[in-house]
């Protein structure tokens, strides 16, 4: 799934750059397949589908970095 940052931060409030972002998200579990310049691209396995919106992803992202989702 591609994951726009700018997208992502309309759920999140997380200033980190997008390779940061990936790095977190890799750490959770999630396969990052490539970073082209603020779209991530994550491989989601099909026992999550809950990840598999922008806003499902911005849960993960606000897990990973401690903050709150809006």
């Amino acid at each position: 799934m591609k994951l726009p940052v700018s997208w992502m931060r309309d759920f999140v409030d997380v200033t980190a750059e997008p390779p940061e972002v990936a790095k977190r998200l890799a750490a959770c579990g999630f396969a990052v397949e490539s970073l082209e310049g603020d779209v991530i691209d994550v491989e989601v396995t099909a026992n999550r589908p809950d990840a598999l919106s922008v806003y499902g992803l911005a849960r993960e992202v606000a897990a990973a970095f401690g903050t709150v989702l809006k």
